[in-house]
């Protein structure tokens, strides 16, 4: 609560629109919680399921036509700016950044992932092929916390490496990244900004080799004035270490490009399953990191992969069942607010655990409390956490007869149930 502060939900549900005046039905603070927790306590996450939780924790009474006219641009500018402040305002840990991490500002990853939506969406949010729909969530992860320092949603053909900007927040911090967002431009950018890189090279990519980095004994073939796709078929070395020379375009202000030439170090690993080099392109220095240091660190990118996961798997984000765009990026949104309250919690309980060891444990409290496992345990725990929040707030659930008459009205009543339609329907005979 001290992450999402009442004054804060309320001042931006008006900023954004959502909420006209005060004394209506719609209470910001409510609507977040049951939106942000609530999330995690019905199994197929439907709006009907949101709207009963929110009834069933905060009390009063609520048309589903009502609540479902929440789902449209306000909430959406409503849950994003909620969403960009708390990840504003949480700090980072960078005491945790330690080994090959310990020179780092922060780590970053970037990586994406395409969450399944109806077909009936295909015009806003077009898949890969003609027949579905997809909306691609993009972000950008730091490694310190778990959580998105950037994030992006947009159609599952848009291109992940126009969704990767550069700027001063990469100085002193390593970007990894998979192909996907193989750009010279991007590196050099990246590089200018006094960051780092670290990303696998594509194997369209041929850099020209300027130098060697690592010296061999005896009479080993040099490796100066080729090119690194030419060498791999005629090498036996356990890795390549060199300079990469490349070109690429540069973007000027004027809206024209130049021509550019900068250097970068190749890297190579023999992999022995694959029978091949695993490639990488980078500018850390080969004093700081050898060979097999740069091929471990790439390792790290495997978290975005369990970061998407978990989103996917206990946050509702593998399918959407909607049929429209504002609900959808607001379900989106929601998941992500809701790793950002679980994520809070379980630093509080790392806190406990940290301050219960006597400093001769020499198990990381963090350890303790796998990220994949606490979401778990906290999707398990949803409801009461819930409850828990509403009861500080001074909201009072309402009594069993009126939850249980709350529960079971249906609030498609126009429906005619299949009994009324065989005792009501005029026969065939008077109908002629």
């Amino acid at each position: 609560m001290k992450t999402f502060p009442n004054t804060r939900l309320r001042e931006l549900a008006r900023a954004t629109g959502l909420i006209q005046r005060e004394g209506g039905k719609l209470k910001a603070d409510a609507l977040f919680w049951s939106l942000a927790i609530g999330f995690l306590s019905g199994n197929y996450r439907t709006l009907e399921e949101f709207r009963q939780e929110y009834i069933e924790t905060f009390g009063g009474s609520l048309e589903y036509s009502s609540f479902h006219d929440w789902f449209m641009p306000a909430l959406c500018d409503f849950l994003r700016e909620v969403l960009k402040r708390a990840l504003e305002d949480l700090e980072h840990d960078n005491d945790r950044l330690q080994g090959r991490f310990e020179q780092f500002r922060e780590v970053f990853i970037a990586d994406a992932t395409v969450i399944t939506l109806y077909q009936s969406l295909f015009e806003t949010f077009p898949g890969y092929g003609d027949d579905h729909a997809g909306a691609k969530l993009h972000v950008v992860e730091a490694v310190s916390s778990g959580l998105p320092a950037e994030f992006t949603i947009t159609d599952a053909r848009t291109h992940e490496f126009t969704q990767l900007s550069t700027g001063p927040w990469v100085e002193n911090a390593l970007l990894l990244f998979d192909q996907a967002y193989f750009d010279y431009r991007t590196m050099d950018l990246i590089d200018a900004n006094g960051g780092w890189f670290l990303t696998r090279l594509k194997p369209n990519a041929n850099p020209d080799i300027t130098a060697e980095l690592r010296k061999w004994r005896g009479d080993a073939i040099s490796l100066e004035g080729k090119q690194v796709q030419d060498i791999l078929d005629d090498l036996h070395r356990d890795v390549i270490d060199v300079d990469g020379e490349v070109r690429f375009k540069r973007r000027i202000y004027n809206g024209t490009r130049s021509r550019a030439v900068e250097t970068f170090r190749v890297v190579g690993v023999w992999n022995d399953e694959e029978e091949r080099y695993q490639l990488y392109i980078t500018n850390l220095s080969a004093e700081d990191y050898s060979a097999p240091d740069i091929a471990k660190l790439y390792q790290a990118r495997w978290e975005a992969e369990l970061l998407f996961r978990e989103l996917k798997t206990t946050y509702g984000l593998d399918e959407i069942n909607s049929g429209k765009p504002e609900v959808v990026e607001a379900l989106i949104l929601i998941g992500l607010l809701s790793l950002v309250v679980s994520r809070t919690l379980r630093e509080l309980f790392i806190e406990i655990i940290e301050a219960q060891q006597d400093g001769s444990d020499d198990v990381e409290a963090s350890s303790l409390l796998p990220r994949e496992r606490w979401a778990r345990a906290f999707g398990r725990h949803s409801d009461r956490i819930l409850r828990r929040v509403a009861e500080r707030l001074g909201y009072e659930p309402p009594k069993l007869v009126e939850s249980l008459m709350n529960d079971a009205l249906d609030p498609n009543t126009h429906r005619i149930s299949l009994l009324d339609e065989v005792r009501y329907e005029p026969f065939a005979a008077d109908l002629a």
